[in-house]
């Protein structure tokens, strides 16, 4: 690639270039109007980008801040659609963490054809943050990937019953761990013969009942749809979700282990996915031996997962904002009609740890993938097992094409 080429996907975007002259609400940047949103801290033009990942990279320098949240936005739009901007995804960044400060932020998207991105960032409790500068960069990574590798995705040959969209969001029957939907724990189902037969299976401990719930969840679950058979191919994200090795090695499954991205990084690498074989024993030095896994590369017959689960990363990520992204790409490398499980901490109460999910944010996910073609099975938000508790487990449900 020449000099010239390289350049081009690697562009600098003037931070203040969308609400020209208004002033940012990190001071003293942007221009030295008042503007009409006090929260206003950045919004970038609205730039097109070939079809592909892209990266944008914010930085400031020499940030101080004793308090504030910056919230960062892309956002999409389409001329001649008749629509506002589009949300597609977010992060957020804690001003008064010196070290997150200085690291900054990284938020990658998959662009399409005909749309154009921009990075909007606000404040909207306020803050006391100055800095001397601000960065954004937009890096277009392009080449073989995810939006590439989709397209050659063969529809996977498992699944007994489809999952359709509910005829509401929300759903207020008693969840059954039996017939399962998008649900938290409770009593009831720790009592369901299913939930014993799975932990007897798994060796879980009986004491740790959140633990053993949410792996009898993800089994009863792949169990249910018809994704437990021979041959399978199956995706575990973050090495707690190998916990499920017994039951992939009992139903013949072909599964793999994932390493998740840490929060705020770049997303999921379609050309060099780490991956390692979920029942793969660690080395002398406590580490598993690594296959460099590329979804664009194998084989077709070989190509992408019939399901995919996750125990906890969709919570850790949501504490910078990037729960959205992550459960979008890894639909991505799913077969049309494969099922993911997520599990995380559904906040019940005041004093929720921070990678709890509010009810409010489960309910905007669901309608975000929903828009995105996705079904999600009904939302149930039955009172959880411990309602003494801040937080009590819960099972995302979500069905590709």
């Amino acid at each position: 690639m020449s000099e010239s080429e390289n350049q081009e996907l690697v562009r600098e975007l003037d931070p203040f270039g969308f609400m020209v002259g208004h002033s940012s609400a990190i001071k003293p940047l942007g221009g030295e109007e008042r503007g009409p949103d006090p929260r206003y801290v950045f919004h970038t033009p609205y730039i097109a980008f070939h079809p592909g990942r892209v990266t944008f990279t914010i930085k400031f320098d020499k940030l101080l801040a004793t308090f504030g949240e910056l919230r960062v936005h892309i956002n999409a739009f389409v001329q001649g659609s008749g629509r506002d901007a589009i949300f597609v995804t977010s992060s957020r960044l804690d001003l008064a963490d010196r070290t997150a400060a200085e690291r900054g932020m990284t938020i990658s998207v998959l662009a399409v054809a005909g749309a154009t991105y921009a990075a909007f960032g606000f404040c909207s409790e306020g803050t006391d943050a100055r800095a001397a500068d601000l960065t954004i960069i937009a890096e277009e990574i392009g080449g073989a990937d995810g939006a590439i590798a989709e397209q050659y995705l063969l529809p996977t040959q498992l699944g007994t019953q489809a999952l359709d969209t509910p005829f509401r969001l929300v759903g207020d029957e008693p969840p059954l761990l039996r017939d399962p939907v998008s649900q938290p724990m409770t009593d009831d189902q720790l009592a369901e013969p299913e939930y014993g037969q799975w932990a007897t299976a798994l060796g879980t401990d009986a004491s740790d009942r959140r633990h053993s719930w949410q792996l009898a969840f993800v089994a009863q679950t792949l169990e249910r749809y018809g994704m437990l058979q021979p041959g399978a191919r199956g995706l575990a994200l973050g090495r707690r979700a190998a916990a499920l090795a017994p039951v992939m090695a009992a139903h013949k499954c072909h599964a793999m282990v994932a390493t998740v991205a840490a929060p705020g990084s770049a997303g999921i690498p379609w050309h060099a996915l780490p991956c390692s074989p979920i029942d793969a024993v660690p080395g002398p030095d406590g580490l598993l031996p690594g296959i460099p896994l590329s979804i664009s590369d194998q084989p077709a017959s070989e190509r992408g997962f019939d399901f995919l689960w996750s125990l906890g990363a969709a919570g850790r990520l949501h504490m910078t904002g990037n729960t959205s992204s992550f459960l979008i790409e890894a639909m991505m490398m799913l077969r049309p009609g494969g099922y993911a499980v997520h599990m995380f901490d559904l906040a019940t109460g005041p004093g929720a740890a921070p990678n709890a999910i509010p009810r409010s944010d489960v309910e905007r996910i669901a309608v975000m993938l929903i828009s995105r073609s996705f079904s999600v099975a009904q939302l149930n938000f039955a009172p959880g097992t411990a309602l003494d508790q801040p937080s009590t487990p819960f099972g995302l449900i979500i069905r590709k094409g």
